[in-house]
């Protein structure tokens, strides 16, 4: 049997394993490295937020076009209403016009009329006017089923009642600070003078 060389052996001398002066892990060392460690929280710049999806988000889409929809139908209506209240204030002047002749209050009336009606017609001119229209101070009532206004003149067209039958009438009226001004008046088919 054959012996081992002298002066070494297995582990070998002097050393052996792991290296002598060394170890594992190396000394003045280790793991994690001394005066550090394992980073602490997220690295700089780094957030928790999940990662965005690469799909569509078709209940966003639906949402915010339902909203666009009804932000529209708002609009419109709002526009529709301004339009029926300037329509609906204007008959209710013309009503007021028309309530002031058939009591007799020409003054009043009058003062419903456009200032350059008032420029050219005085007072005295426009109760002849209305005396030689029986239908205007004879009216029970007024009907107006069609209505038009175009850069801010209201035309009302429909028909008196008055004891005689029907008239037609014929208004156009503008508005102005504090109520609308008769610009003109038609009854059946004569003018206002």
């Amino acid at each position: 049997m054959q012996q081992p060389p002298q002066g070494g052996g297995f582990p070998p001398q002097g050393g052996g394993y792991p290296p002598q002066g060394g170890g594992y892990p190396p000394q003045g060392g280790g793991y994690p490295p001394q005066g550090g460690g394992y980073p602490q929280g997220p690295p700089q710049g780094f957030t928790n937020t999940p990662a965005p999806s690469g799909g569509t988000n078709w209940l966003k889409i639906l949402g915010i076009g339902c909203g666009v929809i009804v932000l529209i139908g708002l609009l419109c209506g709002f526009g529709i209403f301004m339009c029926w209240q300037g329509v609906t204030a204007s008959k209710d002047h013309a009503h007021a016009f028309l309530g002031e002749l058939r009591t007799g209050n020409t003054t009043s009336a009058y003062a419903r009329m456009d200032p350059t009606y008032q420029a050219t017609h005085d007072q005295p001119t426009f109760e002849r006017s209305v005396a030689a229209m029986p239908a205007l101070s004879s009216n029970t009532d007024a009907t107006f089923n069609n209505f038009n206004v175009n850069n801010g003149v209201h035309s009302l067209q429909g028909v008196l009642t008055t004891p005689n039958g029907p008239v037609e009438i014929r208004m156009t009226m503008r508005e102005a600070p504090g109520g609308f001004y008769v610009t003109s008046l038609v009854v059946g088919g004569s003018p206002l003078m």
